[in-house]
């Protein structure tokens, strides 16, 4: 139909800790959703996946973006770029990127993270 209902599920290390709401009959959706996340003390990664949700059948991935915890300490000030979306499948062909920002609040715990899901296209 030319378009999709996307929406977005953050994973650190695999496990689901937030989930956005589904834009319906986007293909630049705007969700300016942010969420405070308490990360593992281990943990390795961060991901945000991309989902068109189906109303018949499994959501379909559009693709993912992943930051591991070197990129994200490596990064003082934080955070606040499109980054382009990576295929989930290697066999799949993505387009399009997300605009995240993600930062630690200065008097925070070390391991406290700000997740800000903005918009894709």
């Amino acid at each position: 139909s030319g378009s999709s209902d996307p929406y977005c599920v953050v994973k650190v290390d695999n496990e689901v800790v937030a989930r956005t709401a589904t834009v319906w009959k986007s293909l630049n959706p705007f969700w300016g959703e942010e969420y405070t996340l308490r990360l593992p003390r281990s943990f390795h990664s961060l991901a945000v996946y991309v989902l068109d949700e189906d109303t018949i059948g499994q959501d379909d991935v559009i693709g993912k973006v992943t930051l591991s915890r070197q990129q994200i300490s490596a990064e003082p000030r934080g955070v606040d770029s499109w980054l382009s979306l990576a295929p989930v499948d290697p066999d799949e062909e993505v387009q399009g990127e997300i605009h995240l920002e993600l930062q630690v609040p200065e008097q925070s715990h070390p391991r406290v993270l700000r997740c800000h899901l903005i918009e894709a296209r």
